[in-house]
């Protein structure tokens, strides 16, 4: 009887790592995605599609006149429940443009972007509804002669449907993972911290509108 030889290869190579203190697991990395890529966050399903450097109108996305980098999503809501767009705000905890930070995790709201589900064009408003998909502008004030930076990189997390400790119903938590300390961390005594696990980063080049 003939044995394969890729059999036989993973058959020793299973041994020898045995022998010398067993088999490690390879560290989860993000998955890499690209404009268009769909990625199902759990609570939501979040599609990228587009990186967009314009000018707010008449439209409630920001003050009519100034300039925006904003990332167009169409977002579905996979939940049961009404909820807030600033969801997408723990979604993607970290967003860089041309490699510089510009939201962080650890960021307040009222100092990040802001975020809002786009109606035709003509209006915003800021609920996901159970089972629908919609447009969700993640929005960023550029300063008055500022450079559009040629892409962006996002961070996308992931929610899973959890029972809770307490009252034991279950609830959607953001999927986190333990870290090293920052130097605050480290302040204030801590040996380690708790961040959102990336799950998947996303790269967008940017367009620019015409004036």
């Amino acid at each position: 009887m003939l044995i394969p030889v890729l059999a036989v290869l993973a058959a020793v190579s299973v041994g020898v790592s045995a022998a010398f203190g067993g088999l490690e697991e390879a560290p989860d990395e993000p998955e890499q995605l690209t404009k268009g890529a769909e990625f199902d966050q759990g609570q939501v399903l979040t599609r990228f599609e587009d990186a967009v450097v314009g000018r707010a109108g008449n439209d409630g996305l920001g003050v009519p006149g100034r300039r925006y980098l904003q990332i167009i999503m169409k977002v579905t809501n996979q939940s049961d429940r009404t909820v807030s767009a600033y969801l997408m705000d723990r979604a993607l905890p970290t967003v860089w443009a041309d490699q510089k930070k510009i939201k962080a995790k650890d960021a307040p709201i009222t100092s990040g972007p802001r975020i809002v589900v786009s109606s035709s064009g003509r209006s915003t408003y800021s609920q996901l509804h159970p089972g629908v998909t919609s447009t969700v502008i993640m929005a960023f004030e550029m300063r008055p002669g500022q450079q559009p930076p040629k892409s962006v990189q996002i961070d996308a997390g992931t929610f899973e449907w959890t029972k809770t400790f307490v009252s034991q119903t279950y609830e959607w938590y953001q999927v986190t993972e333990t870290a090293p300390p920052t130097e605050e961390d480290r302040k204030k005594g801590r040996t380690s911290q708790s961040r959102p696990k990336v799950a998947a980063q996303v790269r967008l080049p940017v367009t620019v509108e015409s004036a």
